[in-house]
């Protein structure tokens, strides 16, 4: 299995329907460490604002959906997909959806320009 970026791969739901969350997947590997450690939650973990709670679980929703042009070598992600946003804005109910898009297509490309950062 292989995901866009890191944050993709947060949550993996199990054939049984348990749920592993990166923070699950974290603990266990600082527990397994020779000897065992504890995991640097406090410089892992963010809390939000409240006025992001929605366009935090939108951008998790969505951020797999991308588009991507193809550059000669491999595909290169450009942008999201704007009607992927949009349908789950309206599924969600999102009141103020220009605001959540803007923070959305702000957080997408923030990361984007990190990833790329970091690959060079």
């Amino acid at each position: 299995m292989q995901f866009f970026d890191d944050q993709a791969a947060s949550r993996i739901e199990l054939d049984g329907g348990a749920v592993l969350t990166k923070c699950d997947q974290c603990r266990q590997q600082y527990s397994e460490r020779v000897p065992p450690d504890e995991p640097p939650c406090n410089d892992c973990w963010v809390d939000l604002m409240e006025e992001n709670n929605d366009a935090a679980k939108i951008f998790r929703i969505v951020r797999g959906q991308v588009i991507s042009l193809h550059n000669g070598q491999h595909d290169e992600v450009i942008d999201l997909n704007f009607c992927a946003l949009k349908v789950v804005m309206d599924w969600y109910e999102i009141q103020n959806q220009r605001e959540c898009f803007e923070k959305v297509h702000g957080t997408f490309h923030h990361f984007i320009r990190e990833r790329r950062q970091n690959e060079s």
